[in-house]
């Protein structure tokens, strides 16, 4: 594979769920504010990536949205009451998406949502890898190493991967245990405990180095 398609890979990973990243966050509000009776709402945002968390203002009080959904939907409903969830129904692949609220609006709100962006593909050597902050540099660079060696048939390319994950999984605070196994699990075929531990490892390592 092309080494812009490897980093086009690469940022893919970082940028994807289950990480949300400061540096990646934004907000947007449903056009509106929303309407009594109306479930869902079109708007277009050309960053979206997914969505994070969402609240709802009522003009007097805000709440927080306890149910997000980005792959799973909401039913479609008639019963109208204060909004509790909303998912990302549709997305057309060209920045178009639909969004449903449960309950059905039972009057006016605002609804506030925060997102991740989408990673932009790389498309020459020259780009950059914005973003993603030069600290995050042995993550990627560890990590196009790998899957470079990976695609050469180069037997030390799970070491370099290995290094990677371990860099990114130590950066990612709001994770479980669970979900940093998992990933390991999904992204290489490498032991997760064993890469979990590295992370707990080089996690100390980098709160020792803040002091």
């Amino acid at each position: 594979m092309p080494i812009v398609g490897i980093a086009s890979l690469v940022r893919n990973i970082i940028l994807a769920a289950p990480f949300t990243w400061r540096f990646n966050r934004n907000n947007v509000s449903l056009i509106g504010p929303v309407v009594q009776g109306t479930q869902d709402y079109n708007q277009s945002i050309t960053d979206f990536g997914f969505l994070e968390k969402a609240t709802a203002n009522d003009g007097t009080t805000s709440w927080e949205l306890k149910d997000v959904k980005n792959s799973e939907s909401l039913a479609s409903s008639t019963t109208q009451a204060r909004p509790q969830s909303i998912s990302v129904l549709n997305d057309d692949g060209s920045s178009n998406f639909v969004f449903r609220l449960s309950a059905v609006p039972d009057q006016p709100y605002v609804i506030n949502m925060v997102y991740q962006k989408a990673p932009v593909q790389f498309t020459q050597l020259t780009d950059l890898w914005a973003p993603i902050p030069d600290s995050f540099s042995d993550v990627y660079n560890n990590l196009c190493l790998g899957y470079f060696m990976d695609s050469c048939q180069d037997p030390r390319a799970p070491q370099y991967i290995a290094r990677g994950i371990a860099g990114l999984l130590a950066r990612a605070t709001g994770l479980t245990e669970t979900d940093k196994a998992l990933f390991a699990a999904a992204y290489m075929n490498f032991n997760a405990s064993q890469l979990v531990a590295q992370s707990k490892a080089q996690q100390g390592v980098q709160a020792q180095g803040s002091r």
